[in-house]
């Protein structure tokens, strides 16, 4: 499953706070400016004593994919359809016009 990305860190100092504090911060921040998208967090200790929250927005195409099939899930019909009427004309020759009738101009016997 390939996936779109898009991060946000933050640092915090491991003096001042604990894992639990910063993920409530984080959770916090994510809240006030992205209220509608989920987002994974993920916290890491480096080794100058700093917590590395990552922030992570996923865009699956997966998950776009599985929208569609559900968004036309009961549409197989339609599609067979489809299918049949390209079938049908596709065996179409371009470029050849259609007979039609003789032109016959109106002549207004009253005029004459």
């Amino acid at each position: 499953m390939e996936y779109n990305r898009k991060c946000i860190q933050y640092f915090f100092d491991a003096n001042k706070y604990n894992p639990n504090q910063v993920v409530e911060q984080v959770e916090l921040e994510r809240k006030q400016e992205f209220p509608k998208q989920e987002a994974k967090i993920e916290i890491k200790l480096n080794e100058f004593g700093v917590y590395v929250a990552t922030l992570i927005f996923e865009n699956s195409k997966r998950k776009f994919i599985k929208n569609l099939e559900n968004k036309f899930k009961n549409n197989h019909k339609k599609v067979d359809r489809y299918e049949k009427f390209i079938q049908e004309n596709s065996n179409r020759v371009y470029g050849k016009y259609k007979q039609t009738k003789e032109y016959k101009p109106y002549i207004n016997n009253s005029s004459i």
